[in-house]
């Protein structure tokens, strides 16, 4: 017998006991729910008119009161998407493309991706 194997382990070179780690059975894989809450963050330029010009005439100055902008509104005039919106043009994609036998490495693999894209909801858009 090796002191070495007997020192790394615990266990003497050969030990056949129930309590040895090759011995333990693997605890079986179960399924858990969980929440997945992810937060985003893009910075984006946009266009728009709804804006109360200020001007300072102590400093030549001009201020812009956008406290009545709805920026939702001017971010989706200005062609942009929302991550929920961008992941059902996805999955548009690809459920477009598994009809006509266009698949992301095996048509499983793209069922897989098409589900994936199920079941989000939006909980919070901000914008600033």
């Amino acid at each position: 017998m090796s002191v070495f194997g007997s020192i790394a382990n615990n266990y003497p070179m050969g030990a056949d006991t129930a309590d040895a780690p090759w011995n333990e059975e693997s605890i079986p894989e179960r399924d858990f729910d969980v929440n997945v809450c992810q937060t985003l963050e893009k910075y984006v330029t946009v266009t728009t008119d709804d804006y109360i010009p200020e001007y300072d005439d102590e400093d030549r100055s001009v201020h812009y009161d956008t406290s009545e902008t709805n920026w939702l509104e001017v971010y989706h005039d200005n062609d942009y998407h929302t991550p929920l919106q961008l992941i059902k043009l996805f999955k548009q994609c690809l459920e477009e493309n598994l009809k006509n036998g266009v698949v992301f490495k095996s048509p499983k693999y793209t069922e897989d991706l098409i589900k994936e894209c199920e079941g989000w909801e939006e909980v919070e858009t901000n914008i600033e």
